[in-house]
This record gives structure tokens, C-alpha cells and sequence, in this order.
């Protein structure tokens, strides 16, 4: 879910010392494929996925087996607060009836936390929206006044301000989405649980593997934290009138 191009050799280099400590596991990351379409395959190995799709289509279809604690400001564990941006200094509720810039209607850091923190849980966005596909594209429709307002992943956020500097100095922080756990790193559902306490043991030694600090760094991953579907299951309340 962080496929920027510049960070996917780490990515990959992080991947390899999980799966040398479980034989089990494919050598490889996969990046050229549809991930909606990966969530619900049959042959999903491991994967990263979003909190709301998680709840609302993929329950039945995946194992959750926990999620990154994040490097950066504000998080708490493997929780983190989605950061509205914009190009005025207004409060969230200020943005009623605003030009909205969305990654995704299935996305609860773009979309839901956005609706939950400027209209309130299950109301609908009083003003236009412009789909944006990505986070990247959501700060750069912002950047170019083509949107007015954006509620962005706070983990893309610092490696957009990391990479794309020029886009974020522009615009002002106006608020934030409420607290959720971090990204959901799911199995396929056929999983049986002694392979996923595998899984996790080898997610979290790798993770806190001291000669792989600057490694973690660079992907602003400080562990790897077990959690169930029940930890995610709470978001619901956010849009009951979406479940």
C-alpha cells in the first residue's frame, strides 16, 4: 500500500529476510498486480490491504495477522491518525461543501476518516469530488487548486514529504482523521494459525533486526504489532450507514 517507486528495493530487501526465516514463504514481492483482485485470490501468500475494504468486503476472505507501528509523529503502537490537508488555515468543519480530492471511495484514510472528521460517521460529502486514485494525486490536486481539501494516509504523507518535498511545503495541516490501527498485513484465509504465528514472529524478528535499522528507517517501520479482525472491526462505527 506504500508502492512508491523509490522505496521498493527496501521493501523488497525487508521481504527477503522474512521469508529466509520461513521456508514456507515465497522468496519475492509481487508488484505488478491488481491488489483488488490479489485480496480475494485464492492464492494469496501475504499481503497489506486497507482497514475499510478489510471490514466491509475481505472479512470472510483473509486472515489478519497484525500491522506496522509506524516512524512518525503521532502514532501510538500500530494506530495513526489519517492528516487533512489544505491551502488555507480553516477548520475541518470549514471544508463543508469544498472540492474534496480522494484516492478512493474504499479508502478509510482518504475517504471515510475525511467524512467522519468534516461531516461526522455515515454522512455523505455535501460538496464536489475529485477522484484522485492515489494519495500522491490527492496532494498534488490540492497543490494545484483543483481540490480544496484532502485527507491523506499519514505514513504516504511522510514519504510524499520525504520525496516530493515542493508539494507538501505548500499547504497546510487542518486537522486530523480520527485514531485507527495502522495498515492490515493479512494472509489468505487457508492460513492455519501455526503458519501464522510463523508469519508474524518472522515479520516482527525482521522487522527488529538490528542490522536492518537504516532499512526500517527508510520505510518508517519501528515493529511489527500481532493483531486479529477484531481490532479492526470497530471502524464500522465511523460509516454505519456504509456496512
Amino acid at each position: 500500500m506504500y508502492p512508491f517507486q523509490p522505496l521498493r528495493a527496501s521493501y523488497d530487501r525487508y521481504w527477503q529476510a522474512v521469508s529466509s526465516r520461513v521456508d514456507w514463504l515465497p522468496s519475492h514481492l509481487e508488484w505488478d498486480v491488481d491488489v483488488h483482485d490479489l485480496w480475494t485470490s485464492g492464492d494469496l501468500v501475504v499481503a497489506q490491504t486497507c482497514g475499510w475494504p478489510l471490514i466491509t468486503e475481505f472479512r470472510d476472505t483473509v486472515t489478519v495477522l497484525g500491522a506496522f507501528s509506524p516512524l512518525i509523529a503521532d502514532a501510538v503502537g500500530a494506530t495513526y491518525r489519517s492528516v487533512l490537508l489544505a491551502t488555507s488555515d480553516r477548520r475541518p468543519a470549514d471544508f463543508a461543501g469544498a472540492v474534496a480530492a480522494v484516492n478512493s471511495s474504499s479508502s478509510l484514510s482518504g475517504w471515510i476518516s475525511l467524512l467522519a472528521t468534516v461531516h461526522g460517521p455515515g454522512a455523505a460529502w455535501e460538496g464536489d469530488v475529485h477522484w484522485t486514485g492515489s494519495h500522491l494525486a490527492s496532494v498534488r490536486a490540492v497543490h494545484d487548486g483543483s481540490a480544496e481539501i484532502a485527507s491523506i494516509d499519514a505514513v504516504s504523507l511522510a514519504h510524499i514529504r520525504h520525496l516530493y518535498p515542493d508539494l507538501v511545503n505548500a499547504l497546510t495541516v487542518v486537522g486530523h482523521g480520527p485514531r485507527v490501527p495502522c495498515l492490515p498485513i493479512v494472509a489468505g484465509r487457508a492460513i492455519d494459525p501455526s503458519e501464522a504465528a510463523e508469519v508474524r514472529t518472522a515479520l516482527a524478528d525482521a522487522a527488529n533486526d538490528p542490522t536492518l535499522d537504516e532499512l526500517m528507517a527508510d520505510l518508517l517501520i519501528s515493529t511489527f504489532v500481532p493483531l486479529d479482525l477484531d481490532d479492526y472491526l470497530p471502524l464500522a462505527k465511523l460509516a454505519p450507514a456504509k456496512i
